[in-house]
């Protein structure tokens, strides 16, 4: 299993941020490389599911998302996902109030499919590119949340 993280702080209130960001139906609008939802069941929060696709190195590959816990922690939340097909993996979301805005803190643990040269070139190559795609990705949700 592999690791990508990264945290970006954003001059929005939590609320807003983590209304915003947990919203499937917005995903494609900020999430680096990620269609729109198809076959959505629900809105969100625990139990929800659909279909995506992830356009990653050329390709399109497809994912299947089940979100598996979106709730109030501490003072902020969390928001937790299983997805499956194309790869596999788990990402989590922690969305929490810091001097008047919100840090978001992203974490996705993932598994290539494969043999070892999968394994290798995830170590030389895909491990950055996912990284690249993580910062897109909250640099995008940064910018837009901002707006007004």
């Amino acid at each position: 299993m592999w690791n990508v993280s990264n945290t970006i702080f954003i001059d929005r209130r939590v609320r807003e941020v983590y209304t915003f960001g947990t919203n499937p139906k917005l995903w494609y609008q900020w999430y680096a490389g990620l269609s729109e939802a198809e076959d959505l069941i629900g809105i969100g929060k625990k139990g929800t599911s659909m279909n995506l696709k992830y356009y990653f190195f050329g390709r399109s590959l497809a994912l299947h998302v089940l979100v598996v816990e979106n709730a109030p922690s501490g003072e902020g939340y969390i928001w937790r996902c299983i997805f499956s097909g194309a790869f596999d993996g788990t990402q989590t979301w922690r969305y929490i109030p810091k001097d008047g805005g919100t840090e978001v803190q992203f974490e996705m643990d993932y598994e290539l499919p494969g043999s070892i040269f999968g394994k290798l070139a995830n170590t030389i190559y895909i491990k950055k590119l996912m990284y690249n795609s993580v910062e897109q990705t909250l640099r995008n949700l940064k910018d837009i949340s901002e707006s007004d």
